[in-house]
C-alpha cells in the first residue's frame, strides 16, 4: 500500500528539478501522475521512470505563464483520470540575480506569471474538482521560498513573487477549509540540476554566494532534492497532513531556524 495510492496528483515543472523528484516519489506512492514542463523532451524521461514504477502517466507540454495551457492541463488531466486530488504547484522560471536597481518591471512580471498568477490560475481551475472529497479531502501544495522571509540580496523579483504566493495561499486555506482543501506552502532547500544549470547563468559574485548559502544549514551539507526534499512533499499531498492548512514548512535541513 502506497501513501498515494489511487490519488490523482498534478505536478507543475517536472520536467527536472524538486518537480521531476517529487513525481518520482508519488510514483512509488501509488499516485497516479498528470506532469507537466516547457521542456516536453525532458518531461518524457519523468514519464518513463514514473511509468517504470507501475504508475498511470499524462504528460504534456504547458508553459504555466499561458491560461489556455494551464486550463487545457486541467482538462486533459480530468478526461484522463476523472478527478484530481492534489495539486503541487512547484514550477516557477527565475531571472537574473541583480541588485533591485537593475532589475526591470519585464523580470518581475516574468515571475510574477510563472508563480502566483499560474498558482492563482491552477487553483481556481482545480476547484471544482479537489472540493467536498471525503476523508482527509485534498491538498494544494503551492512553493515558496525563504528569499521573501530573510529578504535575500538580488532576489528581490523572486522574493516578491514567493511572498505574494504565501499571502494567497494562507487566505484560500482559510476561505476553502470548509470544502475539504487545506493549502500550505513550502520552503525547498536542495541543489537540483535545475540550480546548477541556472547558477550557469549567474553573476561570478552570485555563484560564491551560492557556494556558502546551500550547505548553510545544522547539517552543514548541501539537501538532497529526492532524498531530503521529496519525501516532506509527500506528507503535505498524504492524508497524513489532514489537520494541516494554511502553514509554511521549511523543508530547508534548518536553514532558516526561528523562536
Amino acid at each position: 500500500m502506497g501513501r498515494l495510492d489511487g490519488k490523482v496528483c498534478i505536478i507543475t515543472g517536472a520536467a527536472s528539478g524538486l518537480g521531476k523528484q517529487e513525481a518520482i516519489r508519488f510514483a512509488e506512492e501509488g499516485a497516479k501522475l498528470a506532469i507537466c514542463s516547457r521542456t516536453e523532451s525532458k518531461l518524457m524521461d519523468t514519464k518513463r521512470i514514473c511509468e517504470e514504477m507501475g504508475a498511470e502517466v499524462l504528460a504534456m507540454a504547458c508553459d504555466v505563464m499561458v491560461k489556455e495551457n494551464l486550463e487545457a492541463l486541467v482538462s486533459a488531466t480530468v478526461d484522463r483520470f476523472g478527478t484530481i486530488d492534489v495539486l503541487v504547484n512547484n514550477a516557477h522560471t527565475v531571472t537574473m540575480l541583480l541588485p533591485f536597481l537593475q532589475k526591470s518591471e519585464d523580470d518581475l512580471e516574468i515571475e510574477l506569471k510563472s508563480s502566483l498568477y499560474a498558482y492563482w490560475r491552477l487553483m481556481k481551475l482545480c476547484y471544482p474538482y479537489i472540493k467536498g472529497k471525503p476523508g482527509a479531502g485534498a491538498s494544494i501544495i503551492n512553493f515558496a521560498s525563504k528569499a521573501g522571509f530573510e529578504g535575500t540580496i538580488d532576489h528581490c523579483a523572486y522574493a516578491a513573487a514567493k511572498e505574494a504566493v504565501r499571502g494567497l495561499s494562507r487566505v484560500v486555506a482559510r476561505e476553502w477549509g470548509k470544502d475539504n482543501i487545506r493549502v500550505n506552502t513550502i520552503c525547498p532547500g536542495s541543489f537540483t540540476d535545475n540550480c546548477k544549470a541556472d547558477l550557469g547563468k549567474q553573476t561570478k559574485e552570485i555563484q560564491q554566494w551560492a557556494e556558502i548559502a546551500f550547505k548553510d544549514n545544522p547539517f552543514q551539507r548541501v539537501g538532497d532534492p529526492y532524498e531530503d526534499v521529496s519525501p516532506i512533499v509527500l506528507f503535505l499531498a498524504s492524508d497524513d497532513s489532514r489537520w494541516m492548512t494554511g502553514q509554511n514548512v521549511f523543508a530547508d535541513g534548518g536553514g532558516w531556524i526561528t523562536a
